[in-house]
């Protein structure tokens, strides 16, 4: 139960593909460390409570190194993006400017992850994952009564997206993250619990997405704003500001559906 095993399988083989230049490896790295944290943090109760949190701590700083790399990624990507055919030269140099500096900090967020990679203590972190997610050190109640765990923690996990509800940046992030970890331990339970984990996924992940576009649209637009001050630049800002708003217009729905299945 949980798909430990699955998922750890499936990180140690896109770690391996970040070493050999494996095309989206470290946003599927990333996401396969989101799995298992959330797996571990939902679930908690079915675990013995000082092995859960010892490997959740140790998946978090991997995860933090993996987030480093990619956001510089995605940054790069994005700036890249706003320069077509029709863009002013002095705009499509500015941007460009940008999207340089970011690829460089990517370079360099990457040299660091690859090293850490090929340390002693990623390969402990990984012979521990794998033996945690074949033998999990069980708790009285998760060894006993795993499916009463899983429903229970999933309706507190539904619950914390409504709890964490605002309209701030940060708020809604917070939003983000809950509904994020009830996607990733909803998925981790489909083959027991069927169709509601299944609807409660992907519920989840449409108020995921929606206040992600959200979230990188809003941090695109600051970013281009404090690295050139010219209008053209400007008009690229209100532009993505305008398409976050967009993004925004179905999240009541999307909320809406997920509070219809608590």
């Amino acid at each position: 139960m949980y798909a430990l095993v699955g998922v750890s399988a499936e990180l140690a083989e896109q770690l391996v593909a970040i070493e050999t230049g494996g095309e989206d490896a470290v946003h599927q790295a990333r996401t396969r460390v989101r799995r298992l944290r959330s797996i571990l943090s939902v679930y908690r109760k079915a675990f013995d409570r000082d092995g859960n949190r010892r490997m959740r701590a140790r998946l978090k700083r991997l995860g933090t190194r993996l987030g480093e790399t990619r956001d510089r990624e995605v940054r790069a990507r994005d700036l890249s993006a706003l320069i077509d055919a029709e863009t002013p030269p002095e705009v499509a140099a500015a941007v460009e400017a940008m999207a340089a500096e970011a690829r460089e900090l990517h370079d360099r967020a990457l040299d660091d992850l690859l090293r850490q990679l090929r340390s002693r203590g990623h390969r402990e972190l990984m012979a521990d994952l794998q033996r945690f997610a074949a033998a999990p050190p069980l708790s009285t109640a998760g060894a006993a009564h795993p499916r009463r765990v899983a429903r229970k923690g999933l309706r507190k996990a539904t619950a914390r997206v409504s709890a964490r509800n605002g309209e701030t940046l940060e708020e809604r992030h917070a939003t983000r993250k809950a509904a994020r970890r009830l996607r990733y331990a909803a998925d981790a339970v489909t083959d027991e619990l069927g169709g509601p984990a299944v609807r409660l996924s992907l519920a989840a992940e449409q108020v995921q997405d929606t206040l992600g576009d959200h979230r990188d649209l809003i941090l695109l637009a600051r970013h281009l704003r404090e690295h050139a001050n010219i209008p053209g630049v400007e008009l690229l800002a209100a532009d993505a500001e305008r398409r976050a708003d967009e993004r925004l217009k179905g999240l009541d729905d999307a909320l809406a559906a997920l509070q219809g299945l608590r």
